[in-house]
């Protein structure tokens, strides 16, 4: 688990973004970014996790690892 702050997320994330987005639109965002929290009053967000279901989302793959395991078992019936 490595949670940072929005600055930091923004800068690891979008480095090779011109126009990066703005804290506060990330802010605005958190509640629908994967491995966002809430610590006290401020957003973190866990790098490992944002990672890992981004991977995932362009393998095409689910976010759940439930749902994952449900559909390697329904492949191997339908083998």
């Amino acid at each position: 688990m490595r949670p940072v702050s929005i600055q930091t997320f923004i800068q690891v994330v979008y480095c090779d973004d011109n126009e990066p987005p703005s804290p506060a639109t990330i802010r605005r965002r958190c509640p629908e970014i994967p491995g966002a929290f809430r610590d006290g009053r401020r957003w973190r967000i866990d790098l490992d996790t944002y990672f890992e279901t981004m991977e995932r989302r362009i393998r095409g793959l689910p976010e759940n690892p439930q749902e994952l395991g449900l559909l390697q078992d329904l492949a191997e019936q339908l083998q």
